[in-house]
């Protein structure tokens, strides 16, 4: 059962990223993230926080794409003290985009041929960024 915190950071990260863009999202995100505290030791494994982190998606009558999903993943990792980046890649045949987190070697909101992706933005965990870095 999504509990009401995974369904307000999708939410916020819906309207948020359509609203102000990538960059100023995950800006906000990383100061409520250091504001809440420095990240918590990890008490939960990686893979049950972000499941958690997107099964709110049923309960929204919004389309949650993946980059909503990934930075709402990013963000609980890293509240969680999973040290977790957010990439987001682009590939030119056939043109799309997608968004994904990485965390201790381990790729979440997967897509088929995820290979074919450049990375184009990476966003690092919170206690490691201090800007943006682009690849």
């Amino acid at each position: 059962m999504p509990n009401c915190m995974s369904v307000s950071i999708l939410c916020f990260s819906h309207f948020s990223t359509k609203l102000f863009g990538i960059d100023r999202t995950v800006t906000f995100f990383r100061w409520l993230g250091r504001a809440r505290g420095r990240g918590r030791s990890p008490d939960a494994s990686a893979e049950d926080l972000a499941g958690s982190a997107i099964r709110g998606m049923q309960l929204l009558p919004l389309r949650i794409e993946c980059l909503d999903q990934a930075v709402a993943t990013w963000y609980v990792l890293n509240r969680h003290g999973h040290p977790a980046s957010l990439r987001i890649g682009m590939r030119l045949s056939p043109l799309s985009g997608h968004a994904w987190v990485i965390c201790n070697e381990q790729t979440f909101i997967e897509t088929p041929g995820m290979e074919d992706f450049t990375v184009v933005a990476s966003y690092p965990p919170w206690l490691e960024a201090t800007n943006t870095n682009f690849s």
